[in-house]
């Protein structure tokens, strides 16, 4: 028995060989971004495995035969140095175009191409541009590279749409993480979309070039988005549920309410409201079946695949293209061009494995996209998962057997899923299965109803009618969802799960997935040894929380957060308006990492704007000083400068001794620069946390 389930694997490998690229390609990107190398020696590696297999060849038989593993190692080196070589060469820092290279410290005159229509944000609007060329030394100077740009509302700035063309004098700065503990690293997301910095302008700042030059295929895509938010605001309404049907039908999620956001991610089900491949599957199998009339020949086969492809890769760009829509573009793509052109049915698996090494050869930044890791762990989950599941249990009743192949689904996703999702997320929504049952098949009658109503949008009455229906029934799916995000246990909150313990939660459901399904025993054994790493993991964290000590000052702007942390309890001091802030989830997921809560540190003093912790001296100033200064100075570890205090460095040091001066985020730039250039010249360590991050201070 244990041959044989060792024959299926191998045999199942073997019928999917981009398997067997997939996984030194993700190796290969992965090992470059923790460890670079440059591209010099991927290039001598590739020649040396490229060598080494022919070289093989010519080997006596009887070597051959003892050493059959050689070649596969050869090529499993081959494709990661390939993998490794993609990133290096994404990175457009790299190029000799990359527009980075021609700026120099004089402010840059820059050539800009506004790439998306602009969101409108609360005192500015926001988009994306690539930049054309930039001024230098008399001559404009063709360069590439992506900008974030900000465009400050005013009456006199100009509207600017898709397609303009800018001239901007303002120098490009850096993208900053703040580094809070537990804080969303959004500076490594741009690296991912190739922006590396940005822009914050004024109308002062730049000019509009009278022409727009936006691309005849996405201003037609654009115009196709805008006839469908203004039919779905006309006949549906300004309210939650227009914004849920914007999103539904096309990804539009400027409109959507935050409340019904959270209920949707409290219940684990806001994959309804993302585009992703079910919208995809269910226009996928409706062109099938407007196609059918076609006569199955040869011509008439190409023009139906000719059709679906043009309105898969149409829609695809309509909802922005994001990971998962790609994920299911690609593989209904290879489908079709397999169903109706070359006539073969390759394996799911294979096909899944293509798609992901296309997207990944695209765009290899992909594999540190979240949703790319999601959309293709709930479908190899679905396909690995489904199946056993369904087959646990019989229904004498179709609607029985039809609600069971829905739970089925869902709990095979939510296996292969859950692990990345507490790595990212923190949090598991207990009643995922409930909700899913009632926002699915709904969402699915909502969204054929919104495409119907787009056609029906010109015959008036019948699109009104329509469209207080649909907006009943997304309201009676928002109200369900949220009805169910609010009952007791819902969601289990505040779960650390490092990525050690993902990783070995993954290799424990492949271990026990061998074991039940092909009986492969080995698989039994993987899963215990990793039960037992992951619990002796989880408990060298829980031991190393309670023995850790530090004092944090969180990089907030115009406030200040401080938290000292003693084993499982946390003292806070600071502004008490910081935890109406949005910022106040990040200082919970620190919390939430640091196994912390809110309790009494008995080392923990605090006298006005003096602060002791650890036999640390911590001085706030966020005033001005006295006019004269004190027979004795008054020592202290570090000294805090918030709120812009009209202090100088000179000054300072004449009321006290100090060993880091520490500049708070909440201060000016020109201010904190000043403070700069004066603790260079006195020699004074500094801290800046507005450049540098949170600070972090580990004591004993």
């Amino acid at each position: 028995m244990e041959f044989e389930s060792t024959l299926f694997v191998v045999m199942c490998w073997k019928r999917a060989p981009f398997l067997r690229i997939i996984v030194p390609l993700v190796v290969g990107i992965v090992l470059q971004l923790n460890i670079p190398v440059h591209a010099a020696l991927y290039i001598i590696l590739i020649g040396s495995c490229i060598a080494g297999v022919l070289a093989f060849r010519f080997l006596p038989l009887q070597w051959r035969f003892r050493a059959t593993w050689l070649p596969g190692i050869f090529l499993f080196i081959l494709i990661c140095c390939c993998g490794g070589l993609l990133l290096h060469n994404a990175d457009l820092r790299r190029s000799k175009g990359f527009y980075g290279h021609y700026i120099n410290d004089d402010t840059p005159l820059c050539l800009l191409h506004i790439k998306a229509p602009p969101e409108e944000k609360s005192r500015s609007f926001k988009t994306m541009v690539q930049v054309m060329a930039v001024y230098r030394q008399g001559e404009w100077m063709p360069a590439k590279g992506y900008l974030l740009v900000y465009i400050g509302k005013d009456s006199s700035s100009p509207a600017l749409r898709y397609g303009d063309e800018l001239i901007a004098r303002k120098r490009p700065e850096s993208v900053k993480f703040n580094g809070n503990p537990g804080a969303f690293d959004y500076q490594q997301y741009l690296v991912t979309q190739q922006v590396y910095q940005q822009l914050f302008l004024r109308p002062q700042d730049f000019y509009r070039l009278p022409h727009n030059r936006g691309h005849p295929v996405q201003q037609l895509l654009l115009q196709a988005r805008e006839y469908c938010l203004s039919n779905l605001k006309k006949f549906i309404g300004n309210g939650p549920e227009a914004g849920m049907a914007e999103a539904l039908l096309i990804g539009y999620r400027q409109d959507l309410d935050r409340e019904v956001v959270q209920s949707y991610s409290n219940t684990g089900i806001v994959h309804v409201i993302a585009i992703s491949g079910m919208h995809l599957a269910l226009l996928y199998g409706t062109l099938l079946w407007l196609l059918q009339w076609l006569p199955a020949h040869r011509w008439m086969n190409f023009t139906k695949a000719v059709i679906v492809l043009l309105v898969l890769w149409g829609f695809a760009l309509l909802t922005g293209a994001s990971a998962s829509v790609l994920r299911s573009a690609v593989m209904f793509t290879g489908i079709t061009i397999g169903r109706f052109i070359l006539y073969r049915h390759s394996s799911i698996y294979n096909t899944l494995a293509a798609s992901a090494t296309m997207l990944l050869c695209f765009n290899p930044y992909l594999v540190l996209d979240a949703g790319f890791q999601l959309s293709y762990l709930a479908v190899l989950g679905i396909l690995l998962f489904y199946q056993p599941v369904y087959q646990l249990f019989q229904w004498k009743y179709r609607w029985a057997d039809w609600l069971w192949q829905m739970t089925a689904v869902s709990l095979a996703a939510q296996l292969s899923t859950t692990p990345v999702s507490l790595f990212y997320f923190h949090q598991f929504p207990n009643y995922f299965l409930p909700a899913n049952l009632v926002a699915v098949p709904l969402s699915t009658v909502i969204i054929y109803g919104e495409v119907i109503l787009l056609f029906v949008a010109p015959l008036g009455l019948p699109a009104v009618w329509l469209g207080k229906g649909l907006k009943y029934l997304i309201f009676s799916m928002n109200s369900c969802v949220s009805w169910i995000g609010e009952l007791p246990g819902a969601l289990i909150r505040n779960i650390h799960c490092t990525l050690a313990q993902t990783l070995l939660l993954y290799l424990l459901i492949a271990g026990l997935a061998l074991w039940l399904l092909v009986k492969f025993r080995p698989g039994l054994w993987t899963g215990l040894f990793c039960a037992w790493a992951f619990l002796i993991v989880r408990v060298q964290w829980i031991l190393a929380c309670r023995q850790q000590c530090s004092l944090i000052i969180y990089n907030v702007p115009a406030y200040m957060a401080i938290d000292c942390v003693k084993g499982n309890n946390v003292q806070f001091a600071g502004s008490d308006s910081v935890w109406q802030l949005p910022v106040a989830q990040q200082l919970l997921n620190a919390r939430s990492g640091l196994r912390v809560q809110t309790g009494g540190v008995a080392t923990f003093q605090q006298y006005g704007r003096f602060l002791s912790f650890q036999g640390k001296r911590l001085l706030i100033i966020d005033s001005m000083l006295p006019e004269h200064s004190p027979s004795e100075k008054f020592a202290a570890n570090y000294i805090l400068l918030t709120c812009n205090p009209p202090v100088s460095i000179r000054r300072l040091s004449d009321f006290y001794t100090f060993d880091t001066l520490i500049l708070a985020a909440s201060n000016s730039s020109w201010r904190i620069r000043k403070w700069k250039r004066e603790c260079e010249m006195m020699r004074v360590k500094y801290y800046s946390i507005g450049e540098q991050g949170a600070f972090v201070l580990k004591l004993r």
